[in-house]
C-alpha cells in the first residue's frame, strides 16, 4: 500500500491541474477570474480598456482614453491640434464625430491655437461637407458647430454668409443656431458686433446669443451699447440672451458695477450679470446698492434678480449677513426672499429624498429674524 501511495498522489495532482484549467477556459464572458487572472472581459491597460474615446471615434489607438495604475479613468485632454497631423487624420476624427454628435471630439476642436499647419485645408473640407446636398441635418449643425466654435473670424463669416444666402428656412435655422455656439476673443466679437444692425431679425439675435456667451469686457460693452441704442429695458432678456444672461469674466466687474450704480431702466440687466458670477458679483451689487438712495427704484431692480444667485455655503452665509445688516431695505427684502427660496428648494429636496442626504435634520431659516 505504502508503494501506490506516490502514483495515487501523482493522479489527484494531475486531476486538479486538469479541472483548474478546464474551469479556467469555462469561465463566461465577464467573469471575474481567480486571483491573478484577468477576467477576458476585463481592460488590463489602459490602451485595451473599453469605451475609450478615441478608439471608438477617431480610432487612434496612441490617444485612446482609459485607465491609470489606480484604476480611475482618464480623459485625453489634447486638442486637435496636438492629436493630428494632417487634415485628413482631423477631418476623420469629425465625420466620426459627427455620427452620433459627439460633444468630446467638439471640444478638441474649440478655440484652436494658431499653429496649425493643416487647420487651412481642414476647415475648407469641413465648410464643403457643410453645404454638400447629400449631408444629413445632424451631422450638417455638428458641421457648423465646429466653424462657430473655431475661434476663428473667417468661419464666423462663413456661417453669418450662410445664413443671408440660405435657399430655405430650415439651413437658415441650422446655420444661427450653430452661430450661437460662437466662441473667441475680441476679433471675433467685434465681427459679430457688425451683425447687428445687419440683415433680418434672426441673424442679429443669433449674434446677440453668441456675443452673450463670450464674457468679455468688450462683449458686455456692445451688448449694453446695443440695448441702448434700440431702447428696450428687457435687453432680450425674456428671450434668455444678452447682457442679464451674460456670465462676466472679472475684468468686466468694474463697468457692470458702474451700471448698476447708474441705477438707470437697464441696471437691471447688470445686476444679473454680476450676479451670475457667483459670490464676487454678489458683493458688489450689495456693495453698490449700500447707498440708500432710491429704496424703490432698487426693489424694482432686484425683484427678478434672485434667480440668477448660485446657492452654496458662502453664499448663504453672506445672505444671512446682508439680510440682517444692510442699510437698505431693498437689499435686505432682495437676500430674505432670496434665502426664503434657498428653503424651498432645500425643504423640496428633502421631501424627494426623505432625508436631508443623511446628515443633520433639516431646520428651516427663518430670514427675517
Amino acid at each position: 500500500m505504502k508503494k501506490l501511495l506516490p502514483v495515487i498522489l501523482l493522479v489527484v495532482v494531475a486531476a486538479g491541474l486538469w479541472f483548474a484549467l478546464s474551469s479556467k477556459d469555462a469561465l463566461p464572458p465577464g467573469s471575474t477570474a481567480a486571483a491573478g487572472m484577468p477576467s477576458k472581459g476585463t481592460a488590463s491597460s489602459p490602451s485595451d480598456a473599453a469605451g475609450t474615446i478615441n478608439n471608438i471615434k477617431t480610432g487612434n489607438a496612441a490617444d485612446a482614453d482609459g485607465e491609470d495604475e489606480e484604476g480611475t479613468e482618464t480623459y485625453d485632454e489634447r486638442n486637435a491640434v496636438e492629436r493630428y497631423k494632417t487634415a485628413d487624420e482631423a477631418l476623420k476624427a469629425i465625420k466620426d464625430g459627427a455620427v452620433d454628435y459627439d460633444d468630446l471630439v467638439l471640444d478638441q476642436f474649440t478655440n484652436l491655437p494658431g499653429n496649425c499647419g493643416w487647420c487651412e485645408e481642414f476647415y475648407k473640407n469641413v465648410k464643403d461637407l457643410l453645404i454638400a446636398p447629400d449631408t444629413k441635418a445632424e451631422q450638417k449643425s455638428f458641421y457648423a458647430e465646429v466653424l462657430a466654435i473655431s475661434g476663428r473670424v473667417e468661419n464666423v463669416k462663413s456661417l453669418v454668409e450662410l445664413i443671408k444666402t440660405a435657399a430655405n428656412k430650415e439651413d437658415a435655422d441650422l446655420y444661427a443656431e450653430a452661430l450661437e455656439l460662437t466662441v473667441g476673443k475680441d476679433e471675433v466679437v467685434k465681427y459679430l458686433g457688425e451683425q447687428l444692425d445687419q440683415g433680418g431679425d434672426q441673424l442679429r439675435e443669433s449674434s446677440v446669443a453668441a456675443i452673450t456667451n463670450q464674457g468679455s469686457r468688450l462683449a458686455i460693452e456692445m451688448l449694453h451699447g446695443h440695448t441702448v441704442k434700440r431702447g428696450d429695458a428687457d435687453g432680450y432678456y425674456s428671450v434668455g440672451i444678452g447682457l442679464g444672461e451674460v456670465v462676466p469674466e472679472s475684468d468686466a466687474y468694474p463697468y457692470l458695477q458702474e451700471l448698476v450704480t447708474k441705477r438707470d431702466q437697464y441696471s437691471h440687466l447688470a445686476a444679473k450679470a454680476l450676479l451670475n458670477s457667483g459670490i464676487d458679483g454678489l458683493k458688489i451689487v450689495v456693495d453698490s446698492l449700500a447707498n440708500n438712495i432710491n429704496a424703490d427704484f432698487d426693489t424694482e431692480m432686484l425683484k427678478t434678480a434672485k434667480d440668477h444667485v448660485t446657492f452654496d455655503d458662502e453664499t448663504v452665509q453672506y445672505l444671512r449677513e446682508v439680510a440682517e445688516k444692510s442699510k437698505n431695505p431693498s437689499v435686505q427684502a432682495f437676500a430674505r426672499d432670496t434665502l426664503a427660496e434657498f428653503d424651498q428648494m432645500q425643504a423640496e429636496a428633502q421631501e424627494d429624498t426623505g432625508s436631508d442626504n443623511g446628515d443633520q435634520p433639516f431646520t428651516p431659516m427663518n430670514p427675517g429674524n
